[in-house]
């Protein structure tokens, strides 16, 4: 898949609780010591020091909502100007209705159609890409792609099923639990009606590779497992097959790009991401030491925190689990 032109994003939204919690203290809880290895070890192996985590009242949409409101005071439109709304998290409160309908009911965006987009960590991304879709058929002319993600529920599940095992190989399928980190984003994506907005957007899937990392509710609990090193991997991997492509189509050199946001999940493949785009790391935005992996809100988190200005040109990679894979370009 791979398209370009006709729209931009125009505001940009974030969310992030307030209760800070270090990968020390999740390792004590999960009494990493039992099975070998240190409090400090993954926070040393990732470089993920903290995340956040959201209160356990506050739903899903609630995290979307509070970055939508922001992206829409950053876009200068009102609530009644969105067409549509799509929520891209990778999980919600109830199945039915869409977790969108919520987030309208609070903006008060009555004009807006509603439905959900999922695609793991990915997910807003791939919900830009309806968005874009939306825009030039000329069915919308202004959309909110927003999500909340809490994998602090991951996190507090892998905790439960570790505190009453001794299983090694346990630990070991559950300790990417412990890499996340919740939060909202949002962007308001508008018709562009000049040089500026996307570019380009490639999007590749690998199903080979859709057993590295995945989670589901079962009555006992919740079965995850994140084969960290793996899925890292297969990501530097594909991204490395496709830049060449991507910089070809673009037309810029990577001296060119001013800011580049790629997914966060720790300190090596960020490394090896830089390497392969050939980008001055100073033009990297990076969060993951201080928020973990916030799957699905990563873009927009770090979008918001360091901003792109007017006429930079700007490149963002994302990854996600199945596996899946997006190169974008945007002129700001």
């Amino acid at each position: 898949m791979k398209t370009s032109s006709g729209s931009k994003i125009t505001g940009i939204g974030a969310f992030l609780p307030k209760s800070i919690v270090t990968t020390e203290e999740l390792m004590h809880e999960a009494q990493s010591r039992k099975f070998g290895v240190s409090e400090s070890f993954l926070s040393r192996a990732s470089g993920i020091k903290q995340r956040r985590f959201s209160d356990p009242n506050q739903s899903y949409g609630y995290l979307a909502i509070q970055a939508a409101r922001d992206a829409i005071i950053d876009a200068r439109i009102n609530p009644l100007d969105i067409d549509l709304i799509l929520f891209c998290g990778i999980d919600r409160d109830k199945p039915e209705p869409s977790t969108a309908h919520e987030v309208q009911a609070e903006l008060g965006a009555w004009n807006a159609a509603c439905l959900d987009v999922s695609n793991a960590c990915i997910g807003m991304l791939s919900g830009y890409s309806v968005a874009h879709a939306y825009i030039n058929s000329g069915m919308a002319e202004n959309i909110l792609i927003c999500t909340g993600e809490k994998p602090s529920q991951l996190s507090i599940d892998a905790i439960r099923q570790l505190r009453k095992s001794n299983d090694k190989s346990l630990f070991r399928k559950l300790l990417g639990a412990f890499t996340v980190g919740d939060g909202g984003g949002a962007f308001v994506v508008s018709k562009s009606t000049d040089d500026t907005g996307c570019k380009y957007i490639h999007f590749k899937a690998d199903g080979k590779f859709r057993n590295l990392c995945y989670y589901r509710h079962t009555p006992e609990g919740i079965d995850f497992e994140m084969r960290m090193e793996e899925i890292s991997g297969a990501m530097v991997e594909n991204h490395q097959e496709m830049i060449g492509e991507t910089y070809k189509k673009i037309g810029w050199k990577s001296e060119e790009i001013d800011h580049a946001y790629f997914h966060q999940v720790g300190e090596r493949p960020h490394k090896q991401m830089i390497k392969l785009t050939n980008l001055a790391s100073e033009r990297v935005s990076r969060s993951y030491h201080l928020f973990g992996n916030l799957t699905s809100a990563t873009h927009a988190v770090n979008m918001c925190f360091d901003r792109p200005k007017k006429g930079d040109k700007v490149l963002v990679l994302g990854a996600g689990s199945g596996a899946s894979m997006c190169q974008a370009a945007f002129q700001f």
